[in-house]
């Protein structure tokens, strides 16, 4: 079980094994560009960097520069990794706040219609991806095939010397180049494209907490990589009872609720009216495995959570959903509409269910009707109340998550026992 919540430079460092010996001559031999069409998720070469070089840059001038970009990458890889690991480090999962920044959200006004939006107050969940630092950077995308996770890009890069393709395009390679002593342009352009978990913002959470759901006992079949329970502590909610599958997600719940204990206003005499119950266990064991139906039935007033996209994501744990129901029809009779049984039977009369989701396009680039076919499942059990829609960012694009490549938003339907 985990000790400890942050995870600092030190504890990112130590997951790298440097050679800060290797000479210029030995380096530049042994630089290389991966294929990024390979899908054995093995970090495949395509070719020693020169060949690729040779043959890409016909019509620009990269092979001249050639030397220059090796002797950039040579500084930052090789004689300072330290400097430019701790910047992107920085920049991304690093914390300089106290913890007890991250369980005061001020209100904000992130609805407007029926649109929340999503990027308000966006800061907090900052501290998701810290404390889930390796599970979260280590989370593979569409299948476990998948090479292009933010850490084992890393690796292959400050260890291996291998090179994602895209760095060695025009526009990046003249980036790399221009390297004086800023790291800064090489990490964005280095996580274009990097396959890594999504975190549902905190703040958003507790939006919707406070704009659509009322009552005291709160329940979050998944944990959201501890974004649920954070959203809650500053929501006027005084129950949350969750469950992951996730065992350091678990832990981390509990080590932030001692840590909130800590950090409550409270006198010799006033106890902390916020109460939390975790479970390591798939949502739809809870019951076979937990008896949570009879020690939760009829107390609950609101269920919230972004489900898992099917096999979008794939997490570190044998009993994610998508490994106990790997066909999609399956999935979502054995997964979903079970838990969505669970929730109800739990559920007071009048309590609300919502569930955050929107269609994406799987690897085949086919489109995965998955709002409507989990709405249609909860349609059996309960009556949809109202739709809403969660907008997380201004333009769609290419370089966004696969689940919302096809748009900025997603849906969230809200039903009523």
């Amino acid at each position: 079980m985990k000790t400890a919540l942050r995870y600092t430079t030190q504890d990112f460092l130590a997951q790298f094994k440097l050679d800060k010996t290797i000479s210029f001559d030995d380096f530049s031999k042994k630089l290389s560009v991966l294929n990024g069409s390979d899908t054995s998720g093995q970090f495949v070469v395509r070719s020693d960097l020169d060949t690729f070089v040779a043959r890409v840059s016909k019509k620009d001038n990269r092979l001249q520069r050639l030397d220059l970009y090796k002797r950039k990458l040579y500084k930052m890889i090789v004689q300072e990794p330290e400097k430019a690991l701790e910047a992107w480090f920085d920049r991304t999962a690093g914390i300089k706040e106290e913890l007890k920044f991250y369980f005061e959200i001020p209100d904000a006004d992130i609805l407007e219609g029926n649109t929340f939006a999503g990027r308000t107050n966006s800061k907090y969940g900052r501290i998701c991806k810290n404390i889930n630092f390796e599970n979260f950077y280590n989370t593979k995308k569409l299948y476990d095939n998948d090479f292009e996770y933010v850490v084992g890009l890393m690796k292959a890069m400050f260890e291996d010397y291998k090179l994602r393709n895209s760095l060695v395009g025009p526009a990046f390679f003249d980036h790399i180049c221009k390297i004086d002593d800023d790291y800064g342009q090489f990490w964005t352009d280095f996580m274009m494209g990097c396959n890594r978990a999504s975190i549902f913002n905190p703040a958003t959470y507790k939006g919707i907490l406070d704009n659509v759901f009322t009552g005291d006992t709160l329940f979050a079949p998944v944990m959201g990589w501890n974004a649920y329970q954070l959203g809650f502590y500053s929501s006027k909610f005084k129950n949350f009872i969750a469950t992951d599958v996730i065992p350091d997600v678990v832990d981390n719940g509990s080590l932030l609720h001692a840590e909130w204990l800590k950090n409550a206003d409270t006198s010799l005499f006033e106890v902390p009216e916020k109460t939390v119950d975790l479970y390591l266990c798939p949502s739809e064991q809870l019951d076979t495995r937990h008896d949570f139906i009879k020690k939760y039935k009829g107390k609950v007033d609101a269920v919230l959570l972004s489900p898992p996209y099917f096999d979008l994501e794939i997490y570190p744990s044998k009993d994610q959903s998508f490994a106990s129901f790997p066909n999609y029809d399956a999935w979502l009779k054995g997964y979903w509409e079970e838990t969505v049984k669970l929730c109800v039977r739990v559920m007071k009369p009048g309590a609300k269910f919502g569930f955050v989701i929107s269609n994406y396009r799987n690897k085949a680039k086919e489109e995965v009707q998955i709002s409507q076919d989990m709405r249609d499942v909860v349609l059996k059990h309960l009556t949809l109340d109202n739709q809403y829609r969660v907008q997380w960012s201004a333009i769609a694009g290419s370089r966004q998550a696969k689940k919302t490549v096809g748009g900025n938003f997603e849906d969230l339907w809200v039903f009523k026992k």
